[in-house]
């Protein structure tokens, strides 16, 4: 039995894609390794690329989060001071308030003290002519020491650029000084002057009550009559306890109980 094959073209046309197959494989078999280390360098490449895009990614965030912490750390600060300013400010408010409070009370203060020079000068000016009128009416005793006060007294009462409170502080140790008189024992020597002649004599004053001299040499003594403004002679018999008044004054005696004249109703 003969079999009918088919002709030579026709089995080559049927085995070519095989061939072209195997062709390929083997093709692909050469060039395998090329392509895979071409392959292998993209993605090198490409890691690498990615970490240095990481790493500056990266050094972007450390340094956006430094300066945030920066930040941070300026806007609590700020914030501390903003606090504390506040409450400087509070406090200076209160400062303030209590200061524009002072003011006010100053000012009614000043008010109030307009209101009192007002009525305490008239009140200076008659003091102080009423003790120039005592001095005047007094014992003649110190005439020109207690003048002079009593002048210097007036020029300052007029005197603007002195306070009412220095004026008073004055006139007061005035007043006081003429109160001492009158508790006080005094001697001094001094001139009078009488029928147009002139003696230097040796005074006693026993405070307000009395006003004495005596002459030097202890013979006659004499006391002060303020009612006929004039000396009166005293007895020579007193002239010892005048004499002993006078020592006591002057502190050469021992204080002790003396018996001296006195003018009636003075």
């Amino acid at each position: 039995m003969i079999l009918n094959k088919p002709p030579v073209s026709k089995w080559l046309s049927a085995k070519r894609p095989t061939v072209l197959a195997v062709a390929a494989i083997i093709g692909s078999a050469f060039l395998s390794p090329v392509v895979a280390a071409a392959t292998v360098d993209g993605v090198r490449q490409s890691l690498e690329s990615a970490h240095q895009t990481a790493a500056q990614t990266q050094q972007a965030i450390n340094k956006l989060d430094e300066k945030t912490a920066t930040d941070y750390e300026t806007y609590t600060a700020v914030l501390r001071q903003a606090k504390l300013v506040e409450a400087y400010n509070r406090q200076l408010e209160k400062l303030v308030d209590s200061q524009r409070n002072e003011l006010t009370d100053l000012d009614s203060q000043l008010a109030s003290l307009a209101e009192t020079e007002q009525a305490t000068l008239p009140l200076l000016v008659r003091m102080q002519g009423m003790l120039e009128r005592f001095v005047e009416a007094d014992l003649p005793f110190l005439q020109e020491e207690r003048a002079q006060r009593i002048e210097r007294l007036s020029k300052l009462i007029d005197r603007a650029d002195v306070s009412i409170a220095e004026k008073y502080r004055q006139l007061l140790e005035a007043y006081q000084i003429e109160a001492e008189y009158g508790r006080t024992l005094e001697a001094w020597d001094g001139v009078i002057e009488q029928a147009g002649t002139t003696r230097d004599v040796r005074f006693l004053r026993l405070g307000r009550t009395a006003l004495y001299y005596q002459s030097l040499d202890g013979l006659s003594s004499a006391i002060w009559n303020n009612a006929t403004a004039s000396w009166q002679p005293i007895d020579p018999s007193l002239n010892w306890s005048i004499q002993k008044g006078i020592r006591i004054a002057l502190q050469q005696a021992v204080p002790e109980m003396m018996e001296l004249p006195l003018v009636a109703g003075q």
